[in-house]
């Protein structure tokens, strides 16, 4: 369907409208609705009956009548129910007479629909990027939304909602198309201004001959205040995400996988691997305070942005509550909470952004079928059915000095801890713009540098386990894989340690690592930073001179 036109169109721009954002510096319009919907623990603005005082009746055939032709749905029936103030229409149908697709509406309440402020839409003479705001509506809410025809790559698609509500809708004089200036899309966004969007009881499902079937449940959904180029809050209760293997997504697995992969497939490692059934549900999630009108403001002018400009983007905070992951009917894996506290950008580029996973619990032995008792008896014996730990992972980039860092880090006292740094050089924004006006497509790879990378890993009880668990796989025991497995690595590394005589103590470090447990370093850290064009040439012309280039150093402590 065709819905191009959404000057007018009070059902047909909800789409847009779920996407959409603005920039003039005018804040998106509030309601009580919205200011109780921007709480996380506030009921869905559906579960409550919406009433409007001192409403009139109007022609919703001329209302319809504005959008394009092949646009325009047909419907039951057409009432206006004076007790809630609404205008109420049954059995609206949304279809494309090409492809057979189709969206139906059971029932539709339109609440202060203004066909006076429509008109002045349509007809304004001065319909410039500032033009003055019209209040289309001030709700309009849709019950048992479902798809028809809607198939695409799979063999079955469905889609239904139980509900959706459109909170005073406003849009600019002169419509989504404007003056015409600058760009389209851009136009589109800054023409639409509206209190929120509420879904309830979202569910789809798709299913396919050879791949796995998917369903996903979202009961309360709410995008909340966009305007001014921000969206105030997206907030969300019990999500809910499934897949299920069949049989044949199995095979076209094992077969893409090879020999060695499918031998893994069949085996008692099968549900790492592919588990025949997962699920992942959220309890609460809680976004806020995205920003993108320092973007949309250049949009409008039709411009692209340098990659001078500053505070284009903001993705703001995010939060979500008890996160967990079910494996074969089991809980494998709960996070109290995650949260993103900061994604900041310059130019176009992530430069602070921070992701930290809090009091999340492991149970490993989810992804083992209960009839794999050896398999469960290894697991629980390492106390893989009960591990806890904390995660982050950030990134930092200060576009002035040019220094960039990625860490990632995790702490599993039971079972391991590691941490992972890398850091660059000589990224400043400044002078990549200036490689970039020049010409150069490659102009970080030009300009960039390394300048560190540190990885710590101390084992607990993770060594153990994954030699236990090998032996299952390969035969003979743990302990008498875990006894061979230095001498296998240092024989297979003494071609490698003839190249550069800094990769035999390597291959020792890790040898001792893997025998001994403890903990091992490993480290790059060049007394000055080295360009990625000499790593780059360096690795093709003289590799084996890479570890003293990065000053490379891997260290075991028992």
């Amino acid at each position: 369907m065709n819905y191009t036109n959404i000057l007018l169109a009070g059902v047909a721009s909800l789409a847009l409208v779920s996407c959409g954002q603005k920039d003039d510096g005018v804040d998106a319009p509030k309601s009580e609705t919205s200011q109780k919907a921007a709480k996380v623990d506030a009921d869905s603005p559906l579960d409550s009956t919406f009433k409007l005082k001192g409403a009139e009746p109007v022609d919703i055939d001329q209302f319809f009548a504005l959008l394009p032709e092949d646009a325009r749905p047909t419907y039951e029936t057409a009432t206006f129910d004076k007790a809630l103030g609404a205008d109420v229409v049954t059995g609206l149908r949304f279809s494309d007479a090409d492809d057979g697709e189709a969206i139906t509406v059971a029932r539709a309440e339109f609440f202060g629909l203004d066909m006076d402020a429509i008109e002045r839409v349509k007809s304004a003479e001065d319909a410039g990027q500032d033009a003055p705001f019209e209040t289309i509506f001030t709700k309009v809410r849709l019950y048992d939304l479902a798809t028809e025809g809607f198939e695409g790559d799979v063999d079955n698609v469905n889609l239904t909602i139980g509900g959706v509500e459109f909170d005073q809708l406003q849009i600019r004089q002169g419509g989504t198309e404007g003056n015409g200036e600058g760009d389209e899309g851009a136009r589109a966004l800054n023409a639409i201004n509206i209190a929120g969007i509420y879904y309830k009881d979202i569910a789809m499902a798709a299913s396919s001959s050879d791949s796995p079937s998917f369903a996903v449940t979202v009961p309360d959904l709410r995008f909340v205040g966009f305007g001014g180029g921000k969206l105030n809050a997206v907030i969300a209760n019990d999500l809910g995400y499934s897949f299920n293997q069949t049989d044949e997504s199995r095979l076209a697995l094992a077969q893409a996988m090879g020999p060695q992969g499918a031998m893994f497939l069949n085996g008692p490692l099968s549900g790492f691997i592919a588990p025949e059934s997962q699920e992942i549900k959220v309890e609460s999630f809680e976004w806020r305070d995205i920003d993108f009108s320092g973007l949309l403001s250049w949009g409008l002018r039709g411009e692209e942005p340098p990659m001078t400009a500053e505070n284009l983007i903001n993705l703001g905070t995010m939060k979500a509550f008890n996160a967990e992951t079910w494996v074969n009917g089991k809980r494998a894996a709960v996070a109290a909470e995650t949260i993103m506290p900061v994604a900041e950008f310059t130019w176009l580029v992530p430069s602070d952004v921070r992701i930290e996973t809090k009091d999340a619990e492991y149970d490993f032995t989810a992804y083992v079928p209960d009839t794999e008792e050896e398999t469960l008896e290894i697991l629980k014996k390492h106390g893989l059915d009960n591990v806890e730990g904390d995660g982050i992972a950030a990134w930092v980039w200060n576009s002035k000095n040019g220094n960039a860092s990625l860490e990632y880090a995790f702490e599993m006292p039971k079972l391991v801890d590691m941490s992972t740094n890398i850091s660059f050089a000589d990224l400043k924004l400044e002078e990549l713009a200036r490689a970039a006006e020049e010409g150069e497509t490659n102009f970080v790879r030009e300009q960039g540098a390394f300048k560190g990378f540190t990885l710590n890993v101390k084992d607990e009880k993770a060594l153990d386990a994954i030699f236990d668990i090998a032996a299952l796989q390969m035969g003979g025991s743990g302990e008498d894989l875990r006894v061979s497995a230095p001498g296998l690595i240092r024989l297979s590394g003494a071609q490698a340690a003839q190249m550069n005589p800094r990769i035999s103590s390597y291959i020792d470090a890790v040898a001792n690592f893997v025998g001994k447990g403890g903990a091992l370093e490993i480290s790059a850290v060049p007394a000055e930073p080295v360009p990625f064009t000499t790593l780059q040439s360096t690795g093709v012309t003289a590799p084996q001179t890479i570890p003293d280039v990065l000053d490379l150093t891997v260290t075991h402590k028992e």
